[in-house]
């Protein structure tokens, strides 16, 4: 008697399959967007981008991307053609904001 093997069967840890996804999802999206050239990694890449141009912090994007180290996440700034102006902002104001509720010392000027 032939005793085949049982079929293999592929452990997904719960996610989707990565094949299913491409066949079942992503191809006919692109299909019907009428789209080629879109990968998932470009997706993720605007995601993370306007994240960031929209002033979300860098290290809640990082935490949401996955990222081990925040050097991965700021590769993402090369995209914020005014990251450095903002920058600059976001600390004035701080600054400002501190020096108002702060109460000066007497003695000082």
């Amino acid at each position: 008697m032939d005793d085949p093997r049982a079929p293999r069967t592929r452990d997904t840890d719960g996610h989707i399959p990565r094949d299913w996804f491409r066949n079942q999802v992503w191809k006919p999206a692109l299909a019907e967007a009428s789209v080629t050239a879109v990968r998932p990694h470009d997706l993720r890449h605007a995601h993370a981008s306007w994240l960031l141009a929209d002033g979300a912090d860098l290290q809640a994007v990082k935490e949401r991307l996955g990222h081990a180290s925040i050097a991965t996440t700021e590769k993402y700034l090369h995209t914020l053609p005014d990251a450095d102006d903002s920058t600059l902002d976001a600390f004035t104001r701080i600054r400002e904001r501190t020096l108002v509720s702060r109460p000066r010392r007497r003695g000082t000027r």
